[in-house]
């Protein structure tokens, strides 16, 4: 079977803390490709993103365009919200079930993983793949612990090591509002687009 990770979010806007995760996780787990999908609605954000989806996906798509192991999928922008992750799932196995999933997150997303809907089913469908960053010990809270080996009942949890970039994209959207510089936060191309559009002010 063939590894691909996917890896949800808002990417209100994407930045490089997400590129270095999927790259990183590319390369340590041999991952023949890593899908970026975008939310139309996240269920644990109170607000929708701040541009639409079709604008995220774009910037994605800048991001992404000259790494040919990096990709984007609209799947969620064409659903009615909330997204949920075990939908996406059950759809890359539907659309390719030869292939084998790997759920990218970090380890913020891993420490709320049991408030996620319907979140043991994921298990059945995905590995999960956890960022963990440089000089931090690996945390897996003691509800996930009977998944963390693989079993016939589980695809079970892996970490694998992510550089530590102090990133976010509410940072980055505070910074625009505020008239400040966030050349190198994102990619050139992608902050291009921003400015372009005036995104974000």
């Amino acid at each position: 079977m063939s590894p691909i990770g996917i890896y949800g979010g808002s990417f209100d806007p994407i930045h490089l803390g997400h590129l270095l995760l999927a790259e990183s996780a590319r390369e340590e787990l041999s991952l023949d490709q890593v899908i970026f999908v975008p939310a139309l609605q996240s269920p644990f954000k109170g607000h929708p993103p701040l541009v639409t989806g079709e604008e995220r996906e774009e910037m994605i798509k800048l991001a992404v365009e000259d790494n040919k192991f990096l990709t984007v999928s609209g799947v969620e922008l064409k659903r009615r919200p909330p997204s949920y992750t075990i939908d996406t799932l059950q759809y890359f196995n539907r659309v390719s079930p030869e292939q084998e999933l790997y759920l990218l997150m970090g380890q913020d997303s891993l420490d709320d993983l049991m408030d996620w809907y319907k979140f043991e089913e994921i298990f059945l469908l995905a590995k999960i793949a956890v960022g963990a960053r440089p000089g931090f010990p690996q945390t897996l809270p003691k509800a996930l612990e009977k998944y963390k080996n693989l079993s016939r009942e589980s695809r079970g949890i892996i970490f694998f090591t992510n550089p530590n970039i102090d990133i976010s994209s509410s940072q980055i959207r505070e910074r625009i509002r505020n008239r400040n510089s966030v050349r190198y936060w994102l990619p050139s191309r992608v902050l291009s687009y921003i400015e372009e559009k005036k995104l974000y002010l």
